[in-house]
């Protein structure tokens, strides 16, 4: 009997980088788990919450050694909110220099990698990182990335630069935007290349290093009908387009409504500023104060802090968390931070949005939702009540917005992209 590969989950430990590589791990073994055996390597903590997914995953388990490195991601989201005034041209340069910071982490949790990929021995990884690390080069393994991000991160000419909001159309602004970060760009790939010095690894530097391209197929998550990718440059850069990062075994029943709520009058609002970000309670109770001005009902994702957040009436639901894809399946719209994955979860479950974005690939799915018609961005530290309002208004009224948003959600279940992707990566490496 043939020993079956092993294939080896490497990503950033936070919700959305692991869902896409969860959805894409479970794919791999609904269609080849008699080929195929699937790890992560991760920490207790998310191992518990990926056995729960998938009980079929297996763990190469690292552990954080400070309080200050199991808090990173939380730490980081707090240092950003001062930051938020800034335009993204602004805001992005003070981003890097928060990711440089960093690096003695990124570095600490490659180093523990390192010496899991050496005990393990895969056969293949797939890598949800936002660049090339020292242990996918030193071990000689072929690896793959998965870009659960906003797929600008990629990085490609003319092309809006991933963090700046800025549309695929506006070619001067793109062009000028690119020059004004060019030294913070060329720092932050000046810091990855110290890691790789420090740990006396050679990177060929056939890919950028601080750009997640491989020589194999990687995969990324968009929606075909808001993608920035045409086929040449997918072929070029060896890229699998993925509509939405839900593998259909994970969808749970839909949410839940208690039986007072659900006889109340009025469109259901989802509201989320995400894992991280729902930690700004003051801008989320705002957000609910001025949204209880409004004749709908909601359905608040609280956050770590959402034993602070008062609802104001008996229109409010919710808890610190709730089941997104439960969720979604009952809402009429959503309000929400704008992260990759939320974002095409919505266009999953064909639900409309309009997007608060904090950073990153939030200000990109902002910008795109807006330019390709599909929903609404507005500032959340400079938005008014009749804003709100209007924008709330004007989504629920268009039904041709709401019809054609349908339209993709039906079109993305049907087509299942993520199993069809996975066979393609499959058949490209079963011989390596």
């Amino acid at each position: 009997m043939q020993e079956k590969k092993k294939i080896a989950f490497y990503a950033v430990l936070s919700s959305g980088h692991v869902n896409f590589c969860a959805s894409i791990a479970s794919s791999l073994l609904n269609n080849y788990s008699d080929k195929l055996e699937v790890y992560f390597f991760t920490n207790f903590s998310w191992a518990e919450k990926l056995a729960k997914i998938d009980s079929r995953y297996k763990f190469e388990i690292y552990e954080y050694e400070t309080k200050e490195q199991e808090n990173v991601f939380g730490e980081l989201a707090k240092k950003i909110e001062p930051l938020l005034t800034l335009s993204s041209e602004k805001r992005l340069k003070e981003m890097f220099k928060l990711i440089i910071s960093s690096f003695d982490f990124f570095s600490f949790v490659d180093e523990k990698v390192s010496s899991l990929i050496k005990k393990l021995k895969p056969d293949y990884l797939l890598c949800d990182l936002m660049s090339h690390l020292p242990s996918m080069v030193e071990s000689k393994i072929p690896y793959s990335f998965i870009v659960s991000a906003n797929p600008l991160v990629i990085d490609i000419e003319d092309l809006p630069y991933f963090g700046l909001d800025y549309g695929v159309d506006e070619k001067d602004k793109i062009k000028t935007g690119r020059l004004e970060l060019k030294e913070s760009i060329d720092n932050v790939r000046k810091n990855f290349e110290k890691i790789f010095i420090n740990r006396n690894v050679t990177f060929d530097k056939k890919h950028p290093i601080n750009v997640p391209r491989s020589d194999y197929l990687s995969f990324y998550c968009y929606p075909k009908e808001l993608d920035y990718f045409d086929e040449k440059i997918k072929n070029k850069y060896n890229l699998l387009q993925v509509d939405s990062p839900i593998a259909e075994s994970r969808i749970p029943m839909p949410y839940k409504l208690n039986d007072e709520f659900a006889k109340l009058p009025g469109k259901i609002i989802y509201v989320s500023l995400g894992s991280l970000f729902s930690c700004y309670d003051t801008k989320l109770q705002k957000l609910v104060d001025r949204l209880a001005k409004l004749p709908y009902k909601y359905i608040i994702s609280k956050g770590p802090n959402g034993d602070k957040i008062k609802f104001p009436d008996n229109r409010f639901i919710g808890e610190n968390y709730v089941n997104q894809f439960s969720v979604l399946q009952v809402a009429d719209m959503m309000i929400a931070h704008g992260g990759n994955n939320t974002f095409t979860e919505c266009f999953y479950f064909g639900v409309p949005a309009i997007i608060f974005p904090v950073m990153g690939d939030q200000l990109n799915n902002a910008k795109r939702i807006e330019e390709t018609g599909y929903g609404y961005r507005m500032d959340l530290m400079n938005y008014t009540q009749e804003e709100l309002k209007e924008k709330i208004e004007k989504l629920l009224l268009d039904e041709t917005l709401i019809e054609k948003t349908k339209k993709v959600g039906e079109r993305i279940r049907k087509e299942k992209s993520l199993d069809k992707a996975v066979k393609i990566f499959y058949e490209s490496i079963k011989n390596l």
